[in-house]
């Protein structure tokens, strides 16, 4: 095991995958239907990731696999070492624009809920499908060119 890996925290990674799956749905869902239905999709999925970011018991996808799926086998445990300070920044930002998307769409402006919207949902997809954490990419990028040490 090397350094790295000893220093970096242990999470379920099916947590994260199971919430993040669920949160893409019900962005996509939101979308298509549109309207009061589909704002109250995106707003609940913004206030998921925004609220559970800082309040673990609101991030109602992951106390279902906590609490019932992986307890009774459905879904099986997977811990995995990861740094998730840069996704706990992500959900921040994404529950925030999914917010913003809610009320955008609530207003009747769908486009601009697409433009918000789909962005966010293909990074999380992304993590999700292939483990590619786009803010990771960016930060670390940033980070080899030494603006963060700058900043």
């Amino acid at each position: 095991m090397s350094a790295a890996t000893r220093e970096t925290p242990v999470y379920d990674r099916t947590a994260r995958k199971a919430h993040q799956w669920t949160m893409v749905a019900l962005v996509i869902v939101g979308l298509i239907l549109q309207g009061i239905a589909g704002g109250v999709l995106l707003a609940v999925a913004g206030a998921v990731m925004l609220a559970g970011r800082f309040w673990w018991p609101a991030d109602l996808v992951r106390q279902l696999v906590w609490r019932v799926l992986e307890p009774v086998g459905i879904l099986k445990r997977n811990d995995v070492h990861e740094d998730h300070e840069t996704r706990r920044i992500a959900r921040v930002i994404g529950g925030t624009i999914w917010l913003l998307a809610a009320a955008s769409l609530l207003a009747g402006n769908a486009i601009l809920a697409w433009v918000l919207t789909l962005p966010i949902a293909v990074m999380v997809a992304l993590d999700a499908s292939v483990d590619f954490c786009a803010l990771c990419f960016i930060m670390a990028q940033l980070d080899r060119r030494g603006i963060l040490h700058r900043a």
